[in-house]
């Protein structure tokens, strides 16, 4: 699977995620410090809109990759932890669906027609970002796009458990 259907595979399971979130479950946190499902996906989002400009800066001034960079398929291994950025960490206010389906499929339509504003996916793995990845470094533009895939699938899956504990708890009530 290429970056562009993997990006689109997992907006596709994120959205899925959300139609399977009732309205009362959406912005329950499970425990105390720990994220409601629409937190998980405001992160999401967050994340998509702050690799936005990666892509834009890269085509006004593209930067040849010298190659090499990590494994951001590290991105989705739940078992090692991460915390995020304060410019990515999603805030208290409560969200609605429409909302945030609004702004999720409004952010990769972005996120997506700025990559591809700069090339294919070759030209893409040839040229870097002028910002390195704040846990990866220097990585293509092309492992940019992947990441944000793996970075979906890490968050997919604490939604979906986010969701099962807010259930259980709604249940032993």
């Amino acid at each position: 699977m290429d970056a562009w259907q993997m990006l689109e595979d997992s907006h596709r399971q994120t959205l899925a995620i959300l139609d399977e979130t009732r309205d009362e479950e959406l912005n329950v946190q499970p425990a105390p410090g720990a994220w409601s499902v629409a937190q998980v996906l405001e992160h999401i989002l967050l994340t998509d809109q702050s690799v936005i400009p990666v892509f834009r800066r890269a085509l006004k001034e593209p930067r040849p990759f010298a190659g090499g960079g990590a494994d951001v398929s590290a991105a989705a291994d739940r078992s090692v932890p991460r915390k995020a950025p304060d410019f990515v960490r999603p805030g208290d206010t409560p969200k609605t669906r429409d909302e945030l389906r609004e702004a999720l499929t409004e952010a990769r339509r972005t996120l997506l027609e700025s990559a591809r504003a700069v090339g294919d996916l070759d030209h893409l793995a040839t040229l870097g970002a002028v910002v390195p990845h704040p846990v990866f470094g220097d990585i293509s533009l092309r492992q940019w796009l992947e990441f944000v895939s793996y970075h979906e699938r890490r968050h997919i899956e604490q939604a979906r458990e986010t969701l099962a504990r807010v259930r259980a708890a709604a249940s032993a009530e």
